[in-house]
Parts: structure tokens; sequence; C-alpha cells
């Protein structure tokens, strides 16, 4: 049986899908229809959907480090300090994308209804 995927090996994962969509969807072909527009942002709806969670999670792990006291700073800072400043931007990022979904399930919901004239899909 394979050894389990840690949590940064699945986010690097991910990034590497993004970074793989990002070139896929250079070409003009990959996304040749209103349909495949809106497949791919329906794909993007969920990832987007799913990633406060996550983000709550990486903030609960810094959290409970820190109040545990295993932070050591390398520069010799205070590492309470730095995990409330690294709790307080994961909270606005987790707010920022529940902006970002906002935005992305408007554009989706419109998506949705589009389709195309060509009939040799």
């Amino acid at each position: 049986m394979p050894k389990p995927k840690t949590p940064a090996q699945i986010a690097g994962a991910a990034a590497e899908e993004i970074r793989a969509l990002n070139h896929v969807t250079l070409d003009p072909k990959s996304l040749r229809y209103p349909p495949h527009v809106s497949e791919t942002a329906q794909a993007l709806v969920q990832m987007i959907d799913r990633l406060p969670q996550a983000l709550l999670q990486v903030s609960e792990a810094v959290r409970r480090h820190a109040s545990q006291r295993l932070i050591r700073m390398d520069d010799g800072t205070d590492p309470a300090k730095a995990a409330d400043e690294v709790m307080n931007n994961l909270a606005d990022a987790i707010r920022d994308v529940g902006q970002l979904s906002t935005s992305l399930h408007f554009a989706a919901s419109v998506l949705f209804h589009m389709g195309t004239e060509r009939r040799d899909l």
C-alpha cells in the first residue's frame, strides 16, 4: 500500500495542476466553445469553495502549535506574535477567498446558461 501523501504534498500537487491548467488554456483550442469554458469555471468554483476549510485548518494548526509552545522563530523574534500575525493573515485570506467565491459563482452562473450555435461538437 502506498504511503499517504502529506498535506504539503497534496497542496503542491494542486498548485501543479493549476499551473498545468494555466498552460493548457493558453491554447485557444482548449476552450473552443462556451460549454468548455463553463465546465472549467464550474470546476474552479468547486476548488475555490473548498479552499477556506484548508486555510482554516492551517490556521488552527498554527494556533495549536503556538499554544503548545512548539514554535521557534529562526530570527529569535517572539513566536506568539508571529503566530498571531499568521492567523490574522489567514483570516484575511479566508475572507478574500469568500469574495472571490461570490464573484466566481456569479460568473459561473451566467456561463452555465451559455451554449453554442455550433452543431459539430
